[in-house]
């Protein structure tokens, strides 16, 4: 009984222990340590390369405080009165955007989780989307949430041009409508381009039987329809880290029969991520945040920021990668794929090489598509959609060459501006170089209406300014041009009749 008595006092003593030293170095405190150890060593490198006294000093400074700093659990007020301890492990992460500062927002409008906890498993819980809260799947709880000032955000807003979480889960992207009335016609099920059955906000994974049963309906889902980033499934990853083969959904209400497993080199966009968080091409993090660092799982952004200055390489992540047979229901890499993604890491690339990297080799464009990035052409509303339910990328697509150019009767549709202040055009003018945009500016609009505030007449010049770089670039009117074209022939397909350069014969 001694021994027994003798045997729990030491364990007892032994928990003590354990739980004093786990109190003095909590979890969040080695983050805290590991953050200034590595700003210290930035720094360091940084004192070499300047040569400025005063500089020095200051830099000096700032390794002095660092290391005298001791951990500490940060306490984020926000102005409702909320308390968040996010901080307190993601001490270096960067701010999401200007238009979100952590200090009015917080983290868990967004991510959801319990922000007063400090232990990792209980913090995390119920996260939206787990690390990737512009999954689809969770989108509405997190960017169309209501902000800690009570405003919808993305959803719910009288304005339906403000709801965008509901529109693009609506678009063809979303959808992938496209693929199902393509491969549904081919092989006889349909008629006609429409999809019957497929309703809005559902993604075509989810779609029951696209082929009614077929033996290559399972190739289908797996090869072309659960490869897309709104879909919950992969997208193509560099070839020096191989191709995919397996496709994955994490899809709610998709029977576990259903699912495919996933491979190990496969990378998953995720909903509004994959366009407004900027990825490298290893999908990997390379920010301040050492917690996310410890992280070595790919799928990450390469800072925790969002973005609407998206450039044609974001893009190109996903629709330039390779082509899809309908018969075969294979998908194949691009051959030159290992070039692109060279030529996206070493930075700013050439006219030549956003030639030959922009589109698949062999498809036709016009000089100015290559000059300009995505964003720069398409709106909105081909992007995020309208909406509305297309099944074709031709009808989903709102853009045409002629509401910039114009006809040979007509110039380009554009009206002046009244509220400079209007959220849409703050929204869409997010480069800080871009032109101040003033009361009684002459902006595009495309047929269908959507303002297009990067593009402008003033006077004798119609000028488009570069949503990425800033760049501006004067824009060549069909009108007194050599311009041939018919009334019945002046959308995209039919310019490229003529504009027709390829990677190959630019």
């Amino acid at each position: 009984m001694r021994k027994v008595f003798l045997l729990a006092s030491l364990l007892l003593i032994l928990i003590v222990i354990l739980t004093l030293k786990q109190g003095r170095s909590p979890e969040w405190g080695n983050y805290q340590k590991e953050y200034f150890t590595k700003q210290i060593a930035k720094l360091q490198v940084e004192l070499g390369s300047v040569n400025d006294e005063t500089k020095q000093k200051q830099i000096r400074q700032e390794i002095v405080t660092l290391q005298n700093r001791k951990p500490e659990i940060i306490n984020l007020v926000l102005p409702n009165g909320q308390v968040e301890r996010c901080k307190t492990c993601h001490i270096g992460i960067e701010e999401i955007s200007n238009s979100h500062p952590s200090n009015t927002f917080g983290c868990a409008v967004c991510h959801g989780g319990n922000p007063l906890s400090l232990d990792e498993t209980t913090a995390h819980a119920q996260m939206f989307g787990g690390s990737h809260p512009g999954s689809l799947s969770v989108a509405t709880l997190s960017c169309g949430g209501t902000g800690a000032n009570g405003v919808a955000c993305h959803s719910g807003n009288h304005d339906s041009a403000q709801n965008l979480v509901d529109s693009v889960k609506a678009s063809i992207m979303s959808t992938k409508a496209g693929e199902l009335s393509i491969v549904r016609m081919t092989f006889g099920i349909d008629k006609t381009k429409e999809v019957p059955g497929l309703s809005k906000g559902q993604v075509a994974y989810l779609y029951p039987s696209p082929l009614q049963g077929r033996p290559n309906e399972g190739s289908f889902r797996q090869n072309c329809l659960g490869q897309c980033h709104q879909s919950g499934g992969g997208i193509p990853v560099p070839l020096s880290k191989g191709t995919p083969t397996t496709i994955n959904s994490n899809e709610e209400g998709v029977p576990q029969s259903k699912q495919i497993s996933k491979s190990d080199e496969e990378i998953h966009g995720n909903g509004c991520e994959s366009c407004h968080v900027l990825t490298n091409p290893s999908h990997t993090y390379i920010g301040d945040d050492t917690t996310i660092k410890a992280n070595i799982d790919n799928g990450h952004g390469m800072v925790h920021s969002l973005t609407t200055q998206i450039p044609y390489t974001q893009c190109n992540q996903c629709h330039n990668q390779g082509s899809h047979d309908p018969l075969k229901m294979t998908f194949s890499v691009r051959p030159d794929l290992l070039k692109v993604v060279r030529d996206w890491m070493a930075g700013d690339t050439t006219w030549t090489d956003r030639l030959s990297d922009y589109y698949l080799p062999g498809e036709l464009f016009a000089r100015c598509e290559v000059s300009l990035d995505c964003i720069d052409c398409h709106t909105r509303q081909d992007v995020m959609g309208d909406d509305k339910l297309y099944t074709s990328q031709h009808d989903a697509v709102h853009i045409q060459c002629l509401d910039c150019h114009g006809t040979k009767e007509k110039l380009p549709l554009t009206k002046k501006v009244e509220n400079p202040n209007d959220l849409m055009f703050k929204e869409y003018i997010s480069n800080p170089e871009f032109p101040e945009l003033k009361k009684g500016d002459e902006i595009f609009i495309t047929t269908k209406g959507e303002e297009l505030p990067f593009l402008r007449h003033n006077g004798a010049n119609w000028i488009q300014t570069s949503r990425v770089t800033g760049k501006t670039f004067k824009i060549p009117l069909v009108v007194g041009s050599r311009c041939e074209q018919t009334l019945d022939e002046q959308g995209a397909d039919s310019c490229h009749k003529c504009h027709d350069r390829t990677a190959l014969h630019p």
